[in-house]
């Protein structure tokens, strides 16, 4: 037969040392619950990343040059006279005309960067009816890699 002390024992050591079993299911419900937060937060994180599509030009190892790919484009686009051939600022008649606008990065933005820019966009929308309006994707592309390859003359 259990003495008081005992009893006082048993009461004590199973409230401090050991877990009540609403405890444990407390403790259950918790660890479920952080789990279930954690599963969230990785799965929507992972839904919400988008990478862009990577842009790949065709320039296939071969360097465009001034001389032989990109003049006829300047002088059909750009060289003609109220624009970069007298008028606008720039004189586009030669590679020694363009290359002021091509170090400092002003060639690259207006005809690269911002070209949907109706106004300042190259060429630009007010362009004479015998001239283009926008370059072509090709020709776009030959200036984009000209101008990555550092505008070589020749």
């Amino acid at each position: 037969m259990p003495t008081g002390n005992n009893r006082i024992y048993l009461q004590s050591s199973y409230r401090f040392g050991c877990l009540s079993s609403q405890s444990t299911t407390s403790m259950r419900y918790f660890w479920l619950l952080s789990s279930f937060y954690v599963f969230l937060l990785i799965i929507s994180s992972c839904t919400s990343d988008v990478l862009p599509e990577p842009v790949i030009l065709p320039c296939d190892g071969e360097t465009p040059t001034y001389e032989a790919d990109v003049r006829d484009i300047i002088e059909r686009s750009c060289a003609y006279s109220g624009c970069h051939l007298g008028g606008a600022p720039g004189i586009y008649d030669s590679y020694l005309g363009l290359i002021s606008d091509l170090e400092s990065g002003l060639f690259r933005q207006r005809v690269i960067d911002v070209r949907d820019d109706a106004t300042i966009g190259m060429p630009p929308n007010y362009a004479p009816q015998d001239r283009p309006e926008d370059l072509t994707e090709e020709e776009l592309i030959i200036i984009t890699c000209w101008l990555d390859a550092g505008f070589p003359e020749q």
